[in-house]
């Protein structure tokens, strides 16, 4: 295993056969498991509406049978990262991407989105993201950018907001894109700063998220998120 600190992530093939790719890509292309998303007329909606079509799209968390196996697989990888610490997932839904999508929003994932964790030190690690495309990631349909080593900048989630442009740009000449086959995964450091791309392809693309953290803080972070407009899940699917 080649865990480099300085980069901040691990690359991995064939992590989950085709056939279960398969049922994920079924998950995520069924309108019935959206649950929110940014629409096509450009508004963010945090609670899915039946018939509304979405540039970008999340579902909701598919069964813990489909998805335990896959988090088993990855448990090496996963505690690589952490260093021995004790984590648990904290939340796994899918991506969809539509055909013509433009958007690029560079960002860094949970638990560091958040104020309680936004300016803790890199003395240890509190979050780990995966993604593992459900479609071939290209640079044509938009495969995510990464920017290796950005972690330790640091990046200040509120600063991201406020300077969209400036951070859109420094991803997008500095950072590289996932090409990859449905069934890999990337793991990073979800102080990464990282983002989807525009989608220049005919073809919808999918891919699954994985959030593990701290396993100290997931309950913490379970009370923030539930009051935020990008809430990964809502009162129904809260789990303890």
């Amino acid at each position: 295993m080649n865990l480099d600190d300085n980069t901040g992530y691990i690359s991995i093939k064939e992590v989950i056969p085709p056939f279960v790719v398969q049922q994920f890509r079924l998950w995520a292309m069924n309108p019935a498991n959206i649950h929110r998303g940014n629409a096509v007329n450009g508004v963010y909606y945090a609670k899915h509406r039946k018939g509304r079509e979405y540039n970008v799209c999340w579902s909701k968390e598919p069964p813990r049978e489909m998805w335990q196996p896959i988090v088993d697989r990855l448990s090496t990888y996963i505690e690589a990262m952490f260093k021995g610490k004790e984590w648990d997932i904290h939340i796994v839904d899918t991506i969809t991407t539509r055909p013509g999508s433009t958007k690029i929003r560079a960002h860094i994932d949970t638990p560091y989105r958040f104020e309680d964790f936004a300016r803790t030190s890199n003395d240890e690690l509190f979050g780990v993201q995966i993604i593992i495309p459900l479609d071939p990631f290209t640079l044509q349909n938009g495969a995510t950018c990464v920017l290796p080593g950005s972690h330790k900048s640091r990046f200040y989630y509120k600063d991201i907001e406020d300077n969209q442009e400036e951070y859109n740009n420094l991803l997008t000449t500095q950072g590289f894109q996932f090409v990859s086959n449905p069934g890999d995964a990337l793991i990073y450091n979800s102080r990464t700063l990282h983002s989807t791309m525009p989608n220049n392809s005919n073809e919808f693309r999918s891919a699954m998220l994985i959030n593990a953290l701290d396993v100290n803080i997931i309950k913490r972070i379970r009370e923030v998120d539930m009051n935020t407009k990008t809430a990964r899940f809502d009162n129904k699917t809260y789990k303890t």
